[in-house]
Parts: structure tokens; sequence; C-alpha cells
């Protein structure tokens, strides 16, 4: 009874609207906000493309020739993911993204750095490859956080479509295997001193494993918590917070269903799973894209999670109370959306996942 009071009293707050930006984008994934008001924004089955305020586009040159961004069908994963800017862009022009790296011999995620000049991307660089590579086309996580102490973090998923697929100790759960983490690394792409220690096996730069699909990461202001979602398998959606040396529970706790009735994980010796902050047990999500919302155009949902959902098309308010999730207000439903961001000036932009991708600023309804 106290948790459905919690719901109710997290309804009713703004009524919201959308207005476009830019249209004709290939299934937007990602987006940074460029001095000058510019949009540098991550298309999943194309390249970056750098919109301005007006909705003109201008697409970065120069993209790695081992993308993998030539999509089978709505289920696959492959593509360009996410984008962030470094810190100091504005005097080194540096970035990040990830994406789907092609080989003879399957995909995997990859995390690059490059320059952007005069919209083209230069000193390219790869930071990590989560091998080994798949002909599998799911699960690649993607997602990419700088945090106020500027750390990078990398999410990865486990890269199986059927649980049956993992060896005996599954991959996510294996310290010693790629998939299905959360790493931290400096800008340089080194393991960041005071990470965890995983054991001397354990994959450089390891901060947390049991990863099924994630793909969104967002920080409280000023430093506080880093927030996580994740795709569940037949629902069990999860929202979490990140947390060092963590295991999430990936496949041997789930709140979903598995897709192989019958498979029983081995468990890592010694676990200790980290139970999720929401899940959804009623339907599927698709949780992407979140954000902690800190702006002034809508003060009653400072420090609440503003999350982009992909399966129901829904943009979701999380009521959050220190790190416990309260309730859910649904803002808006009908068009999958794949991100979330908001700008330096408080505004929160959109991206529907649409073969027209649309870029959308969120605004109070009068």
């Amino acid at each position: 009874m106290l948790f459905e009071l919690a719901v109710i009293a997290a309804m009713a707050t703004a009524q919201v609207d959308t207005t476009t930006v830019a249209t004709g984008l290939r299934r937007p994934w990602s987006m940074a906000f460029l001095p000058g008001g510019d949009f540098l924004v991550s298309e999943k089955e194309g390249g970056l493309v750098r919109v301005s305020p007006e909705g003109t586009k201008h697409p970065v040159a120069g993209m790695p020739a081992d993308i993998d961004n030539v999509v089978a069908n709505r289920g696959d994963n492959s593509g360009l993911f996410d984008v962030v800017l470094h810190p100091d862009f504005t005097s080194n022009r540096r970035i990040y993204f990830t994406y789907a790296a092609r080989g003879a011999d399957g995909s995997t995620t990859r995390l690059a750095t490059a320059r952007l000049l005069d919209d083209r991307l230069v000193e390219f660089r790869s930071l990590f490859e989560a091998t080994p590579r798949s002909a599998e086309r799911v699960h690649y996580g993607g997602g990419l956080l700088i945090d106020d102490r500027r750390h990078l973090y990398l999410t990865v998923g486990e890269r199986h479509f059927r649980e049956g697929s993992n060896p005996p100790l599954p991959v996510s759960q294996d310290p010693a295997d790629r998939r299905g983490k959360i790493y931290r690394f400096t800008l340089d792409g080194e393991p960041a001193s005071g990470n965890p220690d995983f054991g001397a096996n354990a994959v450089p730069g390891l901060y947390a494993l049991g990863i099924r699909a994630a793909q969104g990461l967002a920080q409280e202001p000023g430093g506080g918590r880093i927030w996580m979602s994740e795709h569940g398998t037949h629902r069990g959606d999860e929202v979490n917070v990140l947390r060092p040396r963590a295991n999430y529970g990936w496949p041997v706790h789930t709140s979903g269903r598995y897709r192989d009735a019958g498979y029983r994980p081995q468990a890592l010796p010694g676990a200790i799973y980290t139970a999720p902050a929401w899940t959804w047990m009623d339907r599927t999500v698709a949780p992407a894209g979140l954000v902690v919302y800190s702006g002034s155009q809508f003060p009653e949902w400072r420090g609440d999670l503003i999350l982009a959902g992909l399966s129901t098309g829904s943009l979701l308010r999380l009521d959050v109370e220190g790190d416990r999730i309260l309730g859910e207000e649904p803002l808006l439903t009908g068009t999958r959306l794949r991100n979330v961001k908001q700008a330096p000036d408080g505004t929160l932009y959109l991206l529907t996942d649409e073969d027209d991708g649309r870029l959308l600023r969120l605004e109070r309804r009068p």
C-alpha cells in the first residue's frame, strides 16, 4: 500500500509538448551540445551529423572504415552509438564515441576518440574493444559518460540473444571476459586509479559486472550518483545506481523471464548481487537514454530522472529520493524514443528512433 501511495503521489506534474528542431536523421542514437549552440548527433544507421538550431544538417567526414552500421532488421542492434565531448573540447576539439566495429569474425563494441575539425574527424584512436567478436548483432551497450572527476565510463552488453549461448559461467559474470560489464577509464583510455579489484585475471578498467544490455548513463549534478538504464528480457527492464564492484546479477538474478526457459546459469563464487532501484514487472519499457533533470523550466522535476523508452514510445519521469525511485509519471507516449539530454541552458532535447528520425525540444504546455 505504501508503494501504491508513493506512485500516485508522483503523478500530475507539468504537461508537455514538443517542437521539432530537425528531421531526416537515420535512427539517431545520442547527441552532444557544441559550443555556439549546434548539436552533434550520432545516427545509429549513419554517422555523425552537426545540426544547427535551425535544423540544417552537416555530415561529419572521416568516420572509421570498420563501422558496422548497415542494419538488417529492427532487431539488429549494430551501428553508431553514443558520443560525448571532452571536458576541454573548446580547446582540444576531442570527442569520444562508441560503435559496432566489424571484422572477419563478426563485430564488437569499440570505444574510440578523435578530434572534430571543420566537420571532419582527425587523429582517430581506438581505446577499447570488447573482444571476442561475435556473429550475433545484439546487446552492444555503448553508453558513455564523463563524470565530474573526468572519468570516462563505458557500458558493454553481453552480446547474446539467448541466455543458453553463454558458457557455464556466463560472460557477464566472468571478470576475465570483456562482455557484460561497466568500465571506468581515464580520458586517455587507461584504467582509472581507484577502480575496484576484481582479481588478477580481470579485464583492466573493470568497474561493475552482471550487465545484460545497459545503454543510458547519467550523473546527478555536483558529482552525485550515477544512474544506469538496462534492457531486460521478457520484461525485467531496470534502472540502477552505479556502484563500484557491483554485480547487477545478469543472468543469475533477473526480474524478467529467460528466452531459454530451462536455462540454469552457474553463479560466480562468493557473488553478492545489487538489486535494481526500479524495475518494470507489468510491461516492457526498453529504457534507453536518461538524464537527471536540473533545469529551471520544470522546477518540480529537479533531481528526478527523465528516461526515454523504445518499446512503448514513452518519455517517463522517475520520482527520485536519494538512491530510491518512488514512482513514475508518463510524459509522452506513442513514438519510439532513443535518448533525452539536457542542454547547458537546462532545455531538454529528445531523439526519436525512426528511419526519418527527429531531434525534438521539450516545451512546457501553457
